[in-house]
């Protein structure tokens, strides 16, 4: 008899709930967190360099990471006002692990795209009825 799979936790360092949290995983995050890398950007910066972003989802998503200590953001006293975020130290420290991803994506994208095609066609395919099942 095969031994018995242990379900996935991260309970003992509540590392569920700051995975969730941190929805590192989020396009808009890792996408706000790749731009910053290059250095301090002010609230519209990062809005045009990201194709599809509403002013919402980029506040939305700066909050969250502030509130998880990964961008600061700095209010600069000009006229008009102007805010910055950058990334702390803690957000840098995600480059490896970000440039990784970007890197496995590029380098498998053909396969994703192919698997993808032949999901959809079987999935139209059953979708569609057949002329014979009438």
């Amino acid at each position: 008899m095969p031994p018995k799979e242990t379900p996935i936790s991260l309970a003992p360092c509540q590392g569920r709930e700051l995975l969730a949290d941190l929805q590192v995983t989020d396009k808009w995050v890792t996408l706000i967190i790749y731009g910053l890398l290059k250095g301090p950007l002010r609230f519209n910066e990062i809005r045009r360099s990201i194709e599809g972003i509403s002013q919402k989802m980029l506040a939305h998503n700066l909050r969250g990471l502030e509130r998880n200590g990964m961008v600061n953001r700095r209010v600069n006293d000009t006229a008009p006002v102007t805010v910055e975020y950058s990334l702390t130290p803690l957000g840098k420290s995600f480059e490896i692990p970000l440039q990784a991803l970007f890197d496995w994506i590029r380098l498998h994208q053909a396969e994703l795209l192919h698997a993808q095609g032949n999901f959809d066609a079987q999935q139209h395919d059953v979708a569609r009825p057949s002329v014979h099942s009438r």
